[in-house]
């Protein structure tokens, strides 16, 4: 069964993908204790969303699509340390600040796409990549 977005706050561990989109409702993605996502992080077709917090967030398996979120402003991931793919913010108009933080990646995980975002995007990116 599904988990609705306020029973999952208290999620620390997803083994899998995580999904959020299609929903016009949606202003806010905050998991305060998220620590590991075992699979991709997408975000996509949220009209109303501003702000996507993940101030735990350490570990994402696979990448990081964030799509099509026209009202999205911030993203912040102040802690991730491990990613495996690559980070994709595309079609979000008033995107103006992504802080990121990795600390080991493959060098797939390297590349970032930024496209039709705000202007300017202020993209804070430290990536290290495993060697």
């Amino acid at each position: 069964m599904p988990l609705t977005l306020d029973q999952a706050t208290a999620l620390e561990h997803v083994g899998d993908t995580v999904y959020i989109g299609f929903n016009d409702d949606l202003e806010r993605i905050s998991f305060p204790k998220l620590k590991s996502i075992g699979g991709a992080l997408i975000i996509e077709h949220n009209g109303a969303l501003k702000e996507i917090l993940l101030p735990a967030l350490e570990r994402i398996t696979k990448y990081l699509h964030i799509h099509d979120n026209a009202g999205l402003v911030v993203v912040e991931l102040p802690k991730l340390r491990e990613l495996g793919g690559e980070v994709s913010l595309v079609g979000n108009p008033n995107l103006n600040i992504v802080k990121l933080s990795v600390a080991s990646a493959p060098a797939k995980a390297t590349k970032l796409e930024v496209k039709d975002c705000g202007q300017p995007v202020y993209v804070s990116l430290h990536i290290k990549t495993a060697t």
